[in-house]
């Protein structure tokens, strides 16, 4: 497909998207039509200009800018929109439903749920998290048209989330935003039960004008995802090595024999993976 190709059909997909955020925003379609056309052109754009004009530099601050901007709706809208990103989600629905059908499914940072929707619609019991703020109140607005405001649990705080409660949890790009990585890696292992699975993305090392949102205190993990997971507990299970997006997978192991198995070959799994590269290039 040539780019032409792929702008036309990226912009024939955001149109579903249109209607509702008019709605939701209460601005002009033809506005919100604009402002999603150009994140497609320009993505990020949108985020990074409210970025400046915000300027936030302490975490309470942060916090409030996920809060308070609309622009996360628009960016996040087209990047669902983007046939890109279909890889990365069949990556993930593949690795959720290898373990059978209707698991317990967290969304670590799902912004306007589109991934929830996704998956409740296979009959995965879901549970929706991000920070309140209009970008959840948007996923919510969503839920409700799309009915499926009794399927997915709504959680709004950090407390809410029952320890050793989800067979997965999937957090996609929700890293390089957060003050304290390694944290919210802790998040996801309590999240999850004996066995259960942690898919992420991250892009640590995407720092620079055009993405202010990336914290650039956090470039320090560029590339050390898998060492930090597996020191709280995790074994690497599976590897993809596309350069962007890539999904990532980790099982929370047993303190048993079996997890001790499972921790020897996630490393040698990686081993193998990093020496062939290394031949290769």
């Amino acid at each position: 497909m040539h780019k032409t190709d792929t702008m036309d059909h990226d912009l024939t997909l955001t149109e579903h998207f249109v209607d509702l955020i008019a709605e939701f925003l209460a601005v002009p379609e033809c506005e919100v039509s604009a402002r999603l056309e150009s994140e497609l052109r320009d993505p990020g754009r949108l985020v990074a200009e409210a970025w400046r004009l915000a300027d936030p530099g302490t975490p309470d601050q942060i916090t409030s800018f996920y809060q308070e901007t609309d622009s996360y709706i628009y960016d996040l809208a087209s990047d669902h929109c983007c046939v890109r990103r279909a890889a990365v989600w069949e990556a993930i629905v593949r690795r959720i439903e290898r373990r059978g059908p209707y698991q317990d499914v967290l969304l670590y940072g799902d912004g306007i749920g589109t991934d929830s929707i996704a998956l409740a619609r296979r009959g995965h019991r879901v549970s929706y998290f991000d920070l309140p703020g209009k970008t959840s109140d948007f996923a919510r607005f969503r839920f409700a048209r799309e009915g499926f405001q009794n399927q997915i649990a709504l959680i709004t705080r950090l407390g809410e989330i029952r320890a050793g409660r989800f067979d997965a949890v999937v957090c996609i790009e929700v890293l390089e935003h957060v003050p304290n990585p390694p944290g919210t890696m802790r998040n996801l292992y309590a999240a999850l039960k004996s066995g259960g699975i942690a898919l992420i993305t991250e892009s640590f090392e995407s720092v620079g004008p055009s993405y202010p949102s990336h914290l650039p205190a956090n470039f320090r993990y560029a590339g050390k995802t898998h060492r930090l997971m597996e020191t709280l507990g995790f074994v690497s299970t599976y590897y993809n090595s596309a350069p962007i997006n890539r999904p990532m997978e980790f099982t929370k192991r047993d303190s048993n024999l079996v997890g001790e198995i499972l921790r020897l070959k996630g490393r040698l799994r990686r081993a193998i993976h990093t020496k062939w590269r290394y031949i290769t290039q």
